[in-house]
């Protein structure tokens, strides 16, 4: 299951470097380089492979965090085990820690992760559809090795994903999840997670489930972006909005009320549209992020042949967005080739946004990002999703791309990245993804420390 790196070897004729940066020197062994150039491109050798056996869906936020010079992040192992992996950045020891067996075989039970202001470690998940929410504390501060039994938390309905955030405004933390009628809802608590209640509905979506992304200032505010429905059975627009003293309001600053109870009448139409939808553009949300000012920029996805289900989903594209404090400005940037697998027409490799650089991307995909030209590995002579990372220079609107992976012998989907302000890693999933349910994956992926 090995992907190549194009690091310290020559580039293939149909890798592009970047116009107007010098990094082309990066390529060649035994080169020097700057502290810069090193901090932006940091595929230098084989990927780390942070744990053997771990998926994870997008829905749930964050995955990961680093912590005093240490990488922490939550997987589900291919059994179904709720996976704990630690690991060193100075050092590159690593452990894991199964830390619930067999909860579910399902990649949507994925946990979410948070330091608390106390320096202990919350932790949330569900199973997919789960009777109820499960929350776990670690025992000491900045220890991901210990924790406290699982406490199940009743959130009115069946209960799947899991997002994290705690703003020292109002001193509350939040777990934002589909619950109450298949919809976003969210679970408060006072105590940083000693204790949960139910906070409310956010919007509903007759006969339909949004798909929700949530991005924290850590402050005041939570932004998130939004579909209209699942993207099999709804031709999907993508739509903002934020959340400030549990209330709604749309990207101009438009209230929409209290976020108080399972009952409301705000819609995804209520919110600042972003992208408009149609039968030959079906959006999915993927990520979302802050600049330094606070304004979001967010990536996602759209099918351009949604024929119907299992029939569509070979023409994908890659979007980004971002908010200049007035408007949206929405770009496409990227072929994202076909589905992952029939039936989930709309399933990407994905794309993921640096959360401290709004002019980086990384995005999986099995065409060429500028082209669209089938990626086939000459390892096995198969076409493979690969791993590749964007730049731009004018917020969005045109990108350059280089290869991080190529020639592959699997598939490298799903990235992520994780930042502490200095320190980031980019992770992704390599292996064989057959469905949410059926997958063989190995996390794997790159450092970046902040004394290079």
């Amino acid at each position: 299951m090995r992907a190549h790196f194009f690091g310290n070897r020559p580039m293939t004729n149909k890798v592009k470097p970047y116009a107007g940066i010098a990094l082309a020197i990066l390529l060649i062994a035994g080169c020097s380089h700057t502290a810069d150039e090193t901090r932006t491109w940091i595929h230098q050798n084989e990927p780390i492979v942070f744990n053997p056996d771990g998926g994870w869906c997008w829905f749930q936020d964050e995955r990961g965090l680093i912590d005093n010079g240490r990488l922490v992040f939550g997987s589900v192992s291919s059994a179904g085990d709720i996976i704990v992996t630690h690991y060193e950045l100075g050092t590159g020891q690593r452990d894991t820690l199964n830390i619930h067996p067999r909860l579910q075989q399902n990649d949507h039970a994925q946990p979410a992760l948070m330091k608390r202001p106390d320096g202990r470690y919350l932790m949330a998940y569900s199973a997919h559809n789960g009777p109820h929410a499960y929350s776990r504390i670690s025992s000491e501060p900045g220890d991901p090795t210990r924790w406290l039994p699982a406490e199940e938390v009743d959130v009115g309905d069946r209960a799947t994903y899991s997002n994290l955030y705690h703003l020292t405004g109002n001193d509350r933390t939040y777990n934002f999840h589909r619950g109450i009628g298949w919809h976003p809802n969210v679970m408060v608590s006072d105590d940083q997670g000693d204790s949960w209640q139910y906070g409310g509905r956010l919007f509903a979506e007759e006969g339909h489930r949004p798909y929700m992304r949530y991005a924290s200032d850590g402050s005041d505010r939570i932004h998130f972006i939004t579909t209209d429905g699942h993207p099999r059975v709804f031709a999907n627009s993508i739509y903002h909005g934020y959340i400030e003293n549990d209330r709604i309001f749309t990207s101009t600053g438009t209230g929409l009320g209290r976020i108080d109870g399972p009952d409301t009448g705000r819609t995804t139409s209520d919110f600042t549209r972003i992208f408009e939808g149609d039968d030959d553009n079906v959006a999915w949300t993927s990520d979302i992020q802050l600049d330094e000012e606070g304004y979001p920029y967010i990536g996602y996805s759209v099918t351009k042949d949604r024929i119907g289900a299992g029939e569509g989903g070979m023409d994908h594209r890659y979007r980004y967005a971002r908010w200049d404090g007035n408007r949206w400005n929405d770009f496409e940037i990227a072929y994202a080739g076909r589905r992952l697998y029939p039936r989930e027409d709309a399933y990407t490799g994905l794309i993921a946004l640096h959360p401290d650089n709004p002019d980086m991307v990384y995005i999986s995909t099995d065409a060429h990002p500028e082209t669209g030209e089938p990626l086939i590995s000459s390892a096995d002579g198969e076409r493979h999703y690969e791993i590749w990372q964007g730049l731009t220079s004018d917020r969005g609107a045109t990108w350059t791309w280089r290869a991080v992976t190529g020639h592959s012998e699997s598939d490298n989907i799903r990235p992520y990245i994780v930042s502490d302000g200095n320190d980031w890693a980019v992770l992704w999933l390599r292996g064989a993804y057959r469905t949410y349910t059926d997958y063989n994956l190995e996390v794997v992926g790159a450092v970046s420390r902040a004394a290079l």
